[in-house]
């Protein structure tokens, strides 16, 4: 017959109580958050699930930033390219209006000064900035793009930025591509009188008294890149020399700016709507990773408390059977 010394009984005792007490520990920790999982042990494979679930969603905001971000820009946008092809209308009427012979130079006169301030309207627009950021510099987005010549100084990078996993968008039009024909045409000549009784000079009709900012040479230097600063300037001057001429030429470069603007609206139109689906299908899949994660992660209620309520017997039977054990006398071992 052997015997158990006091001590081991002692380990056995502290041993059962703390574990039992652990467990009933770990129970009322999950009860008073209603979470299965408390840390990695729990569920190694749902540990794993939930740490990507917070990383999509960790994502997910960033794209949702960057969405809001992208709208304002397309949206302002937009909104100055509406004025702008305002601007344009505008300038045609008037241009159709003043080329047939039935007006006078005086008329003219007047005309040619209400399209000196389009011009100057349109300058302004294309020089807007949302907050400190120019609108149509490209890359170089703290740089002003047109001085008040017309002439460009942004670049031709566009800004690209990731609104949902992979999937990138650019929201920025580059002034090279807006105000800029991508035709290039010849040069054509016009008299301008210098002053009253002086002797005319001649410039060139497109671009008068300056060669545009982004001039593409053709063969023996006489095809030119103009900008729609320089087919209003020249329609200025085509209305301050009274060539009606003139004016019907301008009619057709005037018609594909219109266009090249109108096109521009659209392409933003599209870009708005991809974000809107990119917004729709990142909340979606915030509201699928919310459900996994619930299902993963949230403990069963009536599992719980009961394995609880069992956990607490455990410890109080525990506590009981010590008692039992450590409230031996000498005389019991002695018998």
């Amino acid at each position: 017959m052997s015997r158990v010394s006091e001590n081991s009984s002692i380990h056995a005792i502290n041993y059962s109580v703390g574990k039992t007490k652990s467990k009933v520990e770990d129970l009322q920790i999950k009860g008073s958050n209603m979470k299965r999982i408390q840390k990695p042990s729990d569920d190694p494979i749902g540990n794993v699930d939930l740490l990507q679930i917070r990383s999509q969603n960790i994502d997910a905001q960033q794209y949702l930033r960057n969405v809001s971000f992208a709208q304002t820009q397309l949206g302002f946008t937009e909104t100055v390219l509406e004025e702008i092809t305002d601007i344009l209308t505008k300038a045609k009427e008037l241009a159709i209006g003043q080329a047939s012979d039935i007006y006078n130079p005086e008329v003219r006169q007047g005309v040619a000064k209400e399209i000196h301030q389009l011009r100057l309207q349109a300058l302004s627009l294309a020089n807007k900035r949302n907050g400190n950021r120019y609108l149509f510099s490209g890359q170089k987005l703290l740089t002003k793009p047109f001085d008040m010549e017309g002439k460009y100084s942004g670049d031709t990078s566009k800004i690209f930025i990731e609104i949902n996993k992979d999937v990138f968008i650019p929201i920025n039009i580059t002034g090279a591509e807006l105000f800029f024909d991508k035709q290039s045409r010849p040069s054509s000549k016009l008299v301008l009188p210098d002053a009253p009784g002086q002797i005319p000079t001649q410039v060139d009709a497109a671009l008068p008294n300056r060669a545009p900012a982004n001039s593409a040479a053709g063969e023996g230097g006489e095809n030119i890149r103009s900008s729609i600063f320089d087919e209003l300037t020249s329609l200025e001057n085509a209305l301050l020399t009274n060539n009606p001429d003139i004016v019907q030429n301008l009619l057709e470069q005037m018609d594909r700016s219109i266009d090249r603007v109108v096109a521009h609206r659209t392409q933003i139109g599209a870009l708005a709507n991809n974000i809107s689906n990119a917004e729709n299908s990142i909340e979606k899949m915030k509201l699928l990773n919310e459900e996994y994660k619930t299902k993963v992660e949230d403990a069963d209620v009536t599992e719980l408390f009961s394995n609880l309520q069992k956990e607490q017997n455990i410890l109080k039977a525990t506590y009981q059977a010590s008692g039992t054990l450590m409230n031996q006398q000498l005389m019991d071992f002695l018998r």
